[in-house]
Parts: structure tokens; sequence; C-alpha cells
């Protein structure tokens, strides 16, 4: 295939528009790995084992005390691709029409393209969103046979961070989520010297969290016990407790292959740590399309710029065919694995 540098979109012009496609507005697991864009297509996953050490007091005189340094280990990872493309099937007609009229048609042609490229950039978005998942899901990017791929980046989130209750939360009457907390959070504390900021979960668990028999008896008043207690009394219940909140429910889906598929279990509880600990991204990075965009000598597209996702036309043929063609690189990525904590609570 090669690039289209003088049909009526630009491949800078399509570029800039890619890039402005806000994402869906139930996609928020970006507020966990947010994006970050590296100038490759590899990037270092610096597993770092870090302990909670201390100084030495000594003597005036006394020799310094020597640290033990933290366990490092590198490994380097190419960055997958992660594209789509539509052909032309419309565009084609529009050509006809507008050779037939003189060139008088071009505004629907380019609408046209527009219009596919904001479709494949959504396909672009889910697909990360659904990755993203995939990693607070299990610590692992998992690819089988995907596209021909088939790829396992292990992050190496401890054992003890995959948590069930003895009691599944499911059971209301019995399950004893606020002792179940207390026991994680604990652990996690002992783990990495601080608390987890807050829990991520769905709409299923907190129905199963607002109907919970002993939450609900200890928010009881003179009054008596609720059947259900209301989100302020479950929020005011867990701050009491001194355990993380809710930082969100999220119960995202994407369409897999005609399969809706949920981007997080609903059986699952995701634990972060507090804002601005290291903990993990998601990295975009430089496509081989944009790096011939900057090598053609015939786009703005520079070096600096090149991260992150592209739009193009593309041609083929003969039979001559045309696509819009949307492309980049990019995995989601965690840097502090000790720092995510995974519940499956039903």
């Amino acid at each position: 295939m090669a690039i289209v540098y003088d049909g009526p979109v630009l491949p800078d012009d399509l570029t800039t528009f890619v890039r402005a496609v806000p994402q869906p507005a139930n996609f928020i697991l970006n507020q966990v790995l947010p994006d970050v864009h590296v100038q490759s297509n590899e990037i270092d996953l610096g597993q770092i084992t870090r302990t909670n050490r201390t100084a030495r007091f000594r003597a005036y005189d006394a020799n310094l005390h020597v640290a033990q340094r933290d366990v490092a280990q590198v490994t380097r990872v190419t960055l997958p691709p992660l594209s789509d493309s539509l052909s032309m099937g419309e565009l084609e007609r529009l050509k006809i029409e507008f050779a037939r009229t003189g060139g008088t048609n071009q505004n629907a042609f380019i609408d046209a393209i527009y219009n596919d490229a904001t479709t494949l950039t959504r396909y672009v978005q889910n697909r990360m969103e659904l990755a993203r998942g995939d990693v607070l899901t299990d610590g692992k990017f998992t690819l089988t046979g995907e596209g021909g791929l088939t790829l396992e980046a292990d992050f190496g989130i401890p054992a003890g961070n995959f948590v069930t209750p003895a009691t599944l939360w499911s059971t209301t009457a019995t399950a004893d989520i606020l002792g179940d907390l207390n026991t994680w959070v604990t652990y996690y504390i002992n783990l990495n010297g601080y608390a987890p900021d807050g829990m991520w979960i769905s709409r299923q668990t907190l129905t199963q969290m607002l109907s919970n028999t002993a939450l609900r008896q200890s928010a009881a008043t003179l009054v008596g016990t609720a059947a259900f207690l209301s989100r302020q009394q479950l929020d005011q219940s867990l701050a009491s407790h001194g355990l993380p909140g809710i930082k969100g429910v999220y119960d995202a889906n994407v369409d897999v292959d005609g399969t809706t598929t949920r981007t997080v279990p609903a059986n699952k509880v995701i634990f972060v740590p507090p804002p601005g600990t290291p903990f993990g991204r998601t990295v975009w990075g430089i496509t081989a399309t944009a790096l011939e965009l900057v090598n053609s000598g015939e786009a703005e597209l520079s070096f600096e710029d090149a991260p992150g996702i592209v739009g193009v036309v593309e041609k083929s043929g003969p039979p001559y065919r045309e696509y819009t063609f949307v492309d980049s690189v990019g995995m989601p990525v965690i840097d502090n694995p000790r720092a995510l904590m995974i519940a499956t609570v039903a």
C-alpha cells in the first residue's frame, strides 16, 4: 500500500483529527493507567522490588551504615501494533460522482473520510480500554493469536495481592465485607508502607455492599436497621472504619467479534495506590506509519510529534482501492506491581 499525499484529506490533517477524537465518557481506566507517549516502539519494563527500609542512627565518628539496594529487573518489550482500516466502498461511489460533476462534490468525499477515521479511532480506543481492563484484572497483558500475535507481559503482581473472601460478597447475609477489607488493607500496608487510595468496583458489587447485613447493622440508628444502605451511608461507614473509599463504579463494555464483553469482570474489586505513587501507564509509541510520514518529506509531522495514533488514506492495486487507515502501537504497563491488589468477591 502507498500513503496518499495528494488526496482531499492530507495525512497531517487526518492525524490531527484522529488525535482529537474524544474518548467515550465511560472509558475511565486511563485515570488509573494514564496515557504516556514515548519516542520509540519499545519500552524498558523496570520491575523494582522496593523495601521500606530505614537509615541508621550512629555514634559520632562511627562508620556509616551501607544500605542494601532495591532489586531491579529490566525487560525490553516491543510495543504491539494496534490499528484498523475501512475499505472506501462509499468513497469509490463518491469519487465517480466527483468526476461526473466536475469536482463539485468534494465535501461529501472529505466527510466520508473523516467519518471512517472517527469510527476507526473509536475501535482503537475500545481495544486499548479492554487491554487496560485485562492488565488491571490479572496483572498481565495477554494476546492469544490476535492478528497473528501471541504475547504475554507478566508484570509480576505478588501472589498475596490476589485475594478472595472466605464468604463471597454475593452472600449478603453472612459476608464479612468490613473484616475482609480490613485484612486486605493491613496486608497492603505491610507490603507497601501505605494504604490503598481506594477501590474500583462494579454496580453489582456496589449493590452487594449496600445490601450487606453486617454493613447495614454497622450503620444502624435508633430506629433500626435499614433494608439497604444509601451510598452516602456506605461511604461514611468505610471512612469510619479507616478503610479505602470507592473511587468509582465502572461497568464499561465493548463489542468483541459480535460479543458484548466487559472490560473488567463484574466480580472484581481493584485497589490502587495514592495519587503521586508510581504505579502504571498506557504507553503509546511511534508507528511505522508515523515514521513514513516523518521521512517522506511530504508531510509536516515531526519526529517529536510522531508518537501516538496516526491516520492516513492508503491506496493499493491493481485493482485500485483506497482505505482509511488508523494506526498506533502501545500497551498498558504496570510499573509498581506491589501497588495493585485484585479481589474476586463474587
